[in-house]
């Protein structure tokens, strides 16, 4: 299995490369940062979820952020305007957004700092934050950090705080794993239904616009998926396609043979395409005992003997 993964990891690898446009897309973050220019979330508005957002302005100066609320579809997003002093904290309570027009749905939220026009701007890699999604249904909740990202130039260099970004400035860098391994997870049959969301996987896949402002457009990832069990035995191998934001579930996405065991998923993304964004988090509740991480990648080190 080892062997076929570092197969599949080096013609990824040589594909990537030549479908990439300029330094940071032949360079994408296999794993996101925890502070920089932009700040990506998950969020869930349904009726029998809670969520929170905090977001920190960690420069000594005062910034102006834009928080775009953004559905599975990517379609028009709901949008708030957040003004954080220099250090500043604060903590958006996003069920509370449902009635100002937010819909109830799970989604995205993308915090981007913008001067008066509007424009996203670099920060010199300020913000962080991080959320947390409780399921009232389980009693349980999961969270993480917010997915973090920096603005360069075509050069790779950092831009100056307040520049606009833009195709002639410079753009936020791509996070966009060529892998994604969910190390562990209890027997399904074992955790609270999946009418309850007892597991959930959730995959996140955008596009970025940064003309006239910034904005993000639905983007769509095709997983190759291989489950395995506890012991080592193969479950199943099956392709997944998830589009914007897709919360499914792991039989769903890997078969109804991971029914009965605890086991593990690796995932390969089948292709690329230049400028996505993709993120993976896994989610179980036990009882009242939850856990949920975003999904690192998977690194092979090949030996030099």
């Amino acid at each position: 299995m080892v062997s076929a993964m570092m197969l599949a990891l080096l013609v990824f690898g040589t594909s990537l490369a030549q479908a990439g446009e300029g330094p940071l897309e032949q360079l994408p973050l296999e794993t996101p940062d925890s502070v920089g220019d932009q700040l990506i979330y998950y969020y869930d508005a349904r009726a029998d979820f809670t969520t929170f957002l905090t977001l920190r302005n960690g420069s000594d100066s005062e910034i102006t952020i834009s928080l775009l609320f953004y559905g599975p579809t990517f379609s028009t997003p709901f949008s708030k305007a957040v003004t954080l002093a220099g250090g500043a904290l604060t903590i958006v309570d996003v069920g509370s957004l449902r009635g100002a027009g937010l819909p109830a749905q799970p989604g995205v939220a993308i915090a981007t700092p913008v001067n008066l026009a509007g424009q996203a701007i670099a920060t010199g890699g300020t913000l962080t934050g991080n959320f947390t999604v409780a399921n009232l249904l389980t009693g349980s909740a999961f969270g993480a950090n917010a997915a973090a990202r920096s603005a360069f130039d075509s050069q790779l260099n950092t831009l100056p705080r307040g520049t606009a970004l833009g195709p002639e400035t410079g753009v936020l860098e791509t996070i966009r794993p060529r892998t994604a391994l969910l190390a562990a997870y209890y027997d399904p049959n074992s955790l609270a239904p999946v009418s309850s969301s007892g597991n959930q996987l959730i995959f996140i896949n955008f596009q970025d616009t940064y003309e006239p402002t910034y904005s993000a457009a639905i983007g769509s990832t095709t997983w190759n998926v291989r489950a395995t069990r506890a012991n080592g035995a193969g479950i199943s191998d099956a392709t997944f396609t998830a589009n914007g934001v897709t919360v499914s579930d792991l039989a769903s996405v890997a078969g109804p043979g991971v029914n009965g065991a605890a086991g593990s998923i690796f995932f390969l993304a089948e292709s690329d395409t230049p400028g996505l964004n993709r993120l993976v988090y896994f989610a179980e509740s036990l009882g009242t005992f939850g856990t949920g991480y975003l999904l690192p990648p998977v690194t092979i080190r090949v030996s030099d003997n």
